[in-house]
């Protein structure tokens, strides 16, 4: 089957899925708006459009861009048999009437509401009210998506639970998998970081903290709030955080420099820096080897979308800890008890008693760690993803014929 995937960040949710479609067959084109197409062996046979602009885009000019190109494609003499597109840039807004018969899904990904940015949430955005237009342009682009498309996917309960109830009828819930034969725990694990004379060993009490941007939306604030009680608790321990310094997917900017800098700010001045590692963003297998050296993986977070480093750290057996109304927590569902330890959003007294837990009682840790494991190996392969995936393809390609 020829498939063509449309992602303004190409290859967004499609990092995995696309080259295991590759390795299956498939012939898989991608139109996006980076000027270079992924590389890798993992990539090999992939065709990369790339639509782009001089200035900054409007969504509709997005549209347009991308129907004219995948009008191109479907000229061709092997045009793909099926579209796939984020829908959140609005590359998807014309794709219906360019398609024709050709099967439309499309990823709405979330329902943009107060909650989801903390507002209502964190403790420490009371008194502050946010924009109440703020969400409805990016709202009416899902609800579009929706109804224009033959089928629209969401990754995760969490994502599918935020739409409106007759949307979510709409929806399919489909995760994106995680490639379990390649990511999975190794006691042995060590991190080496020469440029910055790191080293970091499993089995060491280290607190880690993934996020693209460390930001108050994945409990920046909260962990460095509980962190002094850790530090005076265990000396030795070290928190290590990975990401980058900008605002991130909430509304609220930094007053200073950065969320992180701010953070450090309202840190005490007896406590020892030294044992605080901001690492920036790290390559993806760095990245992993640091999960599995983890003795407890930080997983704060507003109901918004699933991290894919969360559900990375669970097939590192890494053990978790989260508040539960987090995205993750909803996604266990009523595993979640068993699979994390759960402390809520704002008690970073709290917090800083389930890290000294999990940390000075390594068993505990790693019962947790494995019991994590297990439920992505029932429900959160990547292999299940592909059999739920090609089930899709078969149903919206049936729908056309009849």
């Amino acid at each position: 089957m020829h498939l063509l995937l449309i992602h303004q960040n190409f290859p967004g949710q499609f990092r995995d899925l696309a080259p295991a479609w590759l390795a299956s067959g498939h012939q898989v084109t991608a139109i996006g708006s980076m000027a270079e197409a992924p590389s890798g062996l993992q990539w090999q046979g992939l065709t990369y459009l790339q639509y782009c602009f001089e200035q900054a885009p409007s969504q509709l000019q997005r549209g347009l861009a991308v129907a004219r190109l995948v009008e191109q494609l479907l000229d061709q003499e092997h045009p793909p048999d099926l579209v796939m597109s984020h829908s959140a840039w609005g590359e998807a807004l014309c794709l219906q009437r360019v398609c024709g018969d050709v099967p439309l899904i499309s990823y709405p990904e979330l329902w943009g509401n107060s909650r989801s940015l903390g507002f209502g949430f964190d403790q420490d955005l009371d008194g502050f009210e946010p924009d109440a237009t703020s969400f409805s342009s990016a709202n009416l682009i899902a609800e579009l998506a929706v109804f224009q498309s033959s089928a629209a996917v969401v990754a995760s309960r969490s994502q599918l639970l935020s739409f409106p109830p007759d949307l979510q009828q709409r929806l399919t819930l489909l995760p994106e998998g995680v490639d379990l034969e390649r990511i999975m725990p190794d006691p042995n694990a060590c991190l080496e970081l020469p440029e910055q004379a790191l080293e970091f060993r499993a089995g060491q009490p280290l607190v880690t903290f993934i996020s693209r941007d460390l930001e108050p939306l994945r409990g920046l604030r909260q962990l460095l709030k509980a962190w002094p009680l850790v530090s005076l608790a265990l000396p030795e321990a070290q928190l290590v955080l990975v990401g980058g310094t900008g605002q991130g997917y909430g509304l609220q900017p930094p007053k200073g420099e950065d969320h992180f800098v701010d953070a450090l700010e309202q840190l005490p001045d007896t406590l020892n820096r030294e044992q605080i590692h901001h690492l920036g963003p790290l390559p993806h297998a760095a990245m992993l080897t640091l999960l599995q050296c983890s003795a407890c993986h930080v997983a704060l977070s507003y109901p918004y979308t699933l991290s894919w480093s969360v559900l990375e750290a669970l097939a590192c057996s890494a053990p978790i800890i989260s508040n539960p109304d987090s995205p993750i927590a909803v996604e266990l569902h009523k595993e979640a008890t068993d699979a994390l330890a759960l402390v809520p959003f704002n008690d970073a007294e709290g917090l800083a008693n389930r890290m000294i837990e999990l940390l000075e009682q390594p068993q505990q840790a790693r019962t947790l760690g494995a019991t994590g494991r297990s439920w992505i190996e029932r429900h959160g392969g990547l292999s299940k993803a592909m059999e739920g995936y090609e089930q899709l393809f078969q149903r919206v390609r049936e729908q056309v014929v009849t």
